[in-house]
């Protein structure tokens, strides 16, 4: 009976022993092999990538964002402040000056204070430059066809204005208005007023000669005239 008792205890023990071995074994990593060592990295490697791909995503969409909402500021500065206007007209009056200047035995005297004037009288690519209160300005346009047509009809032009040799505008119009399009560079700064001064001045003094010729010639038709 005692035998018996002890048997089944043994048996019971053993039996324990022996499941409680199987299930730590089954609990223990199963050893991988090269080939799947291999790809599980490939997986890990993956997975990263993925999240470094997400994350840099979400940094470019914000960074477009940003880049645009400058890129419409600048657009309605350089609206507002009508230098898709001024400038274009400004370097038309300077292309007459450079014509004016290179005519042999013309006098001309250029407007007061400018002085070192040069430029190209191209229709496709015009440039001019000049000094004036101790400052280099040239200014540079390039009309080309519309690279959209279907949206934007005519060419586009892209003028340039540069001070001092510094690059402080870059912006392209339509022919037709001209409406600004985009601007490509932009440095806010006194030259803004300094520009469209020269440029008012300009206008008014061109204004004034043209209301003066026409004042002459009015007054010699007049001469010419006699009431019998």
């Amino acid at each position: 009976m005692t035998q018996s008792v002890l048997l089944v205890a043994v048996t019971a023990i053993l039996t324990w022993l022996i499941m409680r071995w199987v299930r730590s074994a089954s609990e223990r990593p199963k050893r991988l092999s090269a080939q799947e060592s291999e790809a599980e990295r490939a997986k890990d490697i993956g997975a990263q990538l993925d999240g470094a791909r997400d994350r840099a995503s979400v940094v470019e969409i914000e960074r477009n964002r940003l880049a645009l909402a400058k890129a419409v500021k600048a657009a309605l500065w350089v609206t507002d402040a009508r230098l898709n206007v001024a400038v274009p007209e400004l370097l038309k009056m300077a292309q007459l000056w450079v014509g004016k200047s290179e005519v042999r035995g013309e006098q001309w005297t250029p407007p007061k204070g400018v002085t070192d004037i040069e430029g190209l009288d191209d229709p496709k690519a015009p440039w001019a430059s000049w000094s004036f209160d101790g400052h280099h300005w040239r200014l540079e346009g390039e009309w080309l066809p519309s690279a959209l047509p279907e949206e934007i009809e005519g060419e586009v032009g892209t003028f340039k204005v540069l001070l001092d040799r510094e690059l402080v505008l870059d912006m392209t119009i339509s022919a037709e208005d001209p409406q600004l399009l985009w601007v490509d560079a932009l440095t806010v700064g006194p030259w803004v007023s300094d520009l469209l001064a020269f440029a008012g001045a300009r206008t008014s003094d061109a204004k004034a000669r043209s209301s003066a010729r026409s004042a002459r010639k009015n007054q010699d038709r007049a001469d010419n005239i006699h009431w019998s």
